[in-house]
């Protein structure tokens, strides 16, 4: 599903208005009508709108006046601000409300507030509709009061289009916006809305229609996120008449003595996620793991310097990393000059995709220009911290800059860039941009990125693209750590877990 920034969405709605002839106040009818439909969803019997004086007051205030239709639903409204300054559409609906004498209480200081708590406490759902998509700054001191108040005393809240108070193209909060139970956006959800601290504001999001056609045309630079239909149409097909061989080999270089789990797990999720065989290129210790845990791994026992891969493992696979369909690297190799030298090698030899994380990536700081070696598209798997390392910056400027800063890196070393947070973005060199919404923070834990990383290979070993792989491999293993988190809570979800949650969370989709 797309995801739109502030200006498409102005720029949509222009088009519809100016180039197509649709009525503005039409598409703010159709706004209330999707707001309208939700409120009725929880039978209430006492409503309270809240309504600022632009464009997103006035689908609160068309909703009020179609739930006065109804004789069963109380209806008051808030309006904040001075009226004369509403803009055209909103004075409309707002002299609409006043002609047919609806209960209007009108707020423009702090001392209108009084009593206001009593009635908000009163309501059975207070509708959010005070500032909308076009914040860029703090809300104003009377605003932020507004929002407490329904923050702390509101029953149930449905905010249209956004909470009040989230940047809806950055998801910035400015320390103080609604936390609505259900938010109703319009046309396709915005950009916003899917990252923190915003989504942690939007509970529910439901999509209402304005009356606008979709647009699925695709656009180098487009903004997306799978829903589970989409994820459902990218898994791969499985056929009656197949082999080990029908759905490839995946390649895992992997683990060390001291981090022999990493490439359990790695190659568990793998074969979890489909892949036809998983071969886990391994030293002495490892293998003995990965062989009483995962017995239907192959392994290659590879030589070792002190418990860890070096550059002289590369030998005994140098013949066979182009006859594998994927390759992914790092879990748990350890940070040394010689776990360089191996990476430094498949970078420059491999012509079958490749996946970096963890150490794989740690080892390039520095050194990212060997990137520009690839002879096959390349999937990166960085933490908030293996991201800082690779680029030098600093990661609480990542963490509020995950869309900009995957982006320019998959631009510029011509790779796609996996940054996981708790909403992943996956970023390619053609600019377009993808956010998973799925996951849990019961996936906390040490080795969800190595689930992660044996999840995309296993995806590209079946003939997916790196992207489709790279997205699918997301959406999938965040759906498998929800599926473990309802069965062990928050707490006591394992990485090994997650991969064995897998097939259930395909199960679902499918």
């Amino acid at each position: 599903m797309k995801l739109l920034t502030n200006k498409q969405m102005h720029d949509i709605e222009y088009d519809a208005i100016e180039k197509k002839g649709v009525p503005s106040i039409l598409l703010m009818e159709h706004a209330a009508i999707a707001v309208t439909a939700e409120i009725l969803k929880d039978k209430p019997k006492n409503v309270l709108i809240f309504a600022g004086k632009g464009n997103n007051g006035g689908d609160g205030l068309a909703t009020a006046r179609q739930l006065l239709c109804r004789k069963d639903i109380n209806t008051a409204v808030v309006f904040i601000g001075d009226p004369e300054e509403a803009t055209k559409d909103c004075k409309t609906n707002l002299d609409a409300l006043n002609a047919y004498n609806a209960n209007i209480i009108y707020v423009e200081k702090k001392s209108d507030l009084d009593g206001l708590e009593r009635i908000v406490y009163a309501s059975d759902v207070v509708v959010d509709a005070i500032v909308g998509t076009g914040l860029h700054t703090k809300l104003r001191e009377l605003t932020e009061m507004i929002v407490t108040l329904i923050n702390e005393k509101a029953n149930y809240i449905i905010s249209v289009d956004c909470p009040s108070g989230v940047n809806t193209n950055t998801g910035e909060d400015y320390g103080k916006a609604v936390y609505a139970d259900k938010t109703v956006t319009f046309h396709l959800p915005k950009i916003g809305l899917m990252l923190y601290p915003a989504c942690e504001h939007v509970g529910e999001l439901v999509i209402g229609s304005i009356s606008i056609p979709i647009d699925n045309s695709h656009e180098i630079g487009d903004y997306y996120m799978l829903t589970d239909k989409e994820a459902a149409a990218l898994l791969p097909k499985r056929t009656s008449r197949s082999n080990k061989g029908t759905y490839g080999k995946a390649m895992m270089i992997t683990g060390s003595d001291l981090m022999a789990g990493a490439a359990l797990i790695a190659c568990t999720a793998a074969y979890r996620i489909g892949a036809g065989l998983v071969k886990a290129c391994v030293n002495p210790y490892v293998a003995t793991v990965i062989h009483n845990g995962l017995p239907e791994a192959v392994t290659t026992i590879l030589p070792d310097k002190d418990g860890k891969l070096y550059g002289g493992s590369f030998k005994p696979i140098a013949d066979e990393i182009n006859s594998v369909d994927v390759i992914a690297a790092g879990c748990g190799l350890g940070n040394t000059k010689e776990i360089y030298d191996l990476v430094s090698k498949l970078i420059e030899n491999a012509e079958v995709p490749l996946i970096l994380d963890a150490d794989a990536l740690n080892v390039l700081e520095g050194r990212t220009d060997i990137l520009k070696n690839l002879k096959a598209p390349c999937i990166i798997t960085p933490h908030l911290k293996e991201m800082a390392r690779l680029t030098g910056l600093d990661t609480n400027y990542i963490s509020e800059e995950l869309i900009a800063v995957a982006g320019s890196f998959s631009k510029e070393y011509n790779v796609i860039t996996v940054l996981k947070d708790a909403h992943t973005v996956i970023a390619t060199p053609a600019g377009d941009i993808y956010i998973n919404t799925t996951g849990t923070p019961a996936m906390s834990k040490g080795g969800s990125g190595d689930c992660l990383t044996g999840a995309i290979a296993g995806l590209i070993s079946q003939g997916l693209t790196p992207e489709n792989a790279a997205v699918l491999g997301c959406y999938i293993c965040g759906k498998a750590g929800e599926l473990a988190a309802e069965e062990m809570s928050q707490y006591g979800v394992l990485a090994n877990d997650t991969a064995r949650y897998i097939p259930k969370a395909i199960k679902n989709l499918s």
